[in-house]
């Protein structure tokens, strides 16, 4: 008797799990262009050089894979690590769709003394989005330095 009633709880807790994993995987949200710049970040702090290297498309990959065999895997490694830890926010805004797998936004970096504006283009394959081409970042001067106290300010 134990043994059929284990059979049953264990059968109806696999047939709970097929039905929940289906209903999660249909429910599942489309993948949005600003995702890819968190997968680059994510990717960097991990200094996950493939991982890193996953996030973009194109002649942009390829001029990254240039430059992570020149350096050497373990020192891009240490690089996007370092790059990345350096870094005390970032913005994300003026996402824009130019067609179904075509994207452009702004992403801006905050560091300790100054922030840094980026203007990237962005492309869905699979399902994924990835980095096309980003260009040269504008140096912002902030009016208030990050970690400032606003009564400090003038």
């Amino acid at each position: 008797m134990r043994k059929r009633a284990a059979a049953f709880i264990l059968t109806a807790a696999m047939i709970g799990g097929a039905i929940w994993f289906s209903y999660r995987e249909r429910t599942k949200q489309p993948e949005e262009p600003e995702n890819a710049v968190w997968r680059m970040l994510d990717q960097s702090r991990a200094g996950s050089v493939e991982g890193y290297l996953e996030c973009f498309t194109g002649a942009t990959r390829a001029q990254l894979e240039a430059t992570a065999r020149g350096m050497t895997l373990p020192k891009f490694s240490d690089y996007l690590k370092g790059s990345v830890g350096l870094v005390k926010g970032v913005a994300v805004y003026d996402i824009a769709r130019s067609g179904p797998e075509d994207a452009a936004l702004v992403v801006e970096y905050v560091y300790q003394d100054r922030n840094e504006r980026q203007r990237m283009t962005l492309k869905l394959e699979s399902g994924v989005w990835r980095i096309g081409s980003a260009e040269g970042s504008q140096r912002i001067q902030p009016l208030i330095p990050y970690g400032k106290p606003v009564t400090e300010a003038q």
